[in-house]
């Protein structure tokens, strides 16, 4: 009996701090909670782990917050339906990252020069938006992001195309002009658990293999997380 009123104690506590914390103070902790639960979760079927492992632990700042999360769905923890996947988190510059990061990366440029490996992942396999600068090899280059994809919160353009009778939507979201992206790990090659056979329309070398790093604004005051697997 004591012990059971001393858990009933405990979780009032909990209820209690809850209560007295804001909105915004719930959102942070939300968010902090699902990138931790995301380190664990993504990336299951795949051979390559610590695949977030430069995420932040904890968001503290809701400027420029944006976070989606879009992991695979395949074997050996699904059937075939998609055998692809991203995490991007957006938000406030951090210096303390950027330096750590910008003294051990493998790849640096910036987004808006041309020639870069921009890896549109979704038309990797349908083909429904085609965006005349992804998807394409360039030699000592290394894979980044549709960074049109992913919402800055700075306006977007709305696209919908009729497929044989089915309506597709597509986004392109406004970026940053200044954005400079480091990758900090990529890899060419198929590490998928079990293999989908998935279509792939082009990227001969670059077919199958993974991303991760990060992308800094100086002129927003932001920072970009990103990693996919494809």
């Amino acid at each position: 009996m004591k012990n059971r009123h001393i858990i009933i104690l405990v979780l009032l506590i909990f209820s209690i701090i809850g209560c007295n914390l804001s909105p915004v103070k719930q959102h942070l902790i939300k968010v902090s909670a699902h990138i931790n639960a995301m380190k664990t979760k993504f990336g299951t079927d795949y051979l390559k782990p610590d695949l977030l492992s430069h995420f932040p632990n904890e968001i503290k700042d809701t400027t420029h917050l944006s976070l989606l999360s879009s992991p695979p769905t395949c074997p050996p923890s699904f059937e075939c339906r998609k055998q692809f996947g991203e995490v991007y988190l957006i938000t406030k510059r951090d210096t303390i990252t950027e330096n750590r990061i910008k003294d051990n990366y493998l790849y640096k440029t910036k987004y808006l020069s041309d020639s870069n490996i921009i890896i549109n992942l979704p038309e990797l396999k349908f083909n429904r938006f085609s965006i005349e600068k992804c998807n394409k090899e360039f030699d000592n280059k290394y894979p980044i992001p549709y960074f049109e994809s992913y919402d800055f919160n700075l306006g977007e353009k709305t696209f919908e195309k009729d497929i044989d009778g089915e309506i597709y939507v597509d986004y392109l979201h406004t970026i940053p002009n200044d954005l400079m992206v480091y990758v900090i790990k990529a890899e060419a090659g198929n590490f998928w658990k079990e293999d989908c056979q998935e279509i792939r329309h082009s990227l001969n070398e670059w077919k199958n293999g993974y991303s991760k790093g990060i992308a800094v604004s100086e002129e927003k005051e932001l920072m970009v997380y990103w990693t996919m697997i494809w």
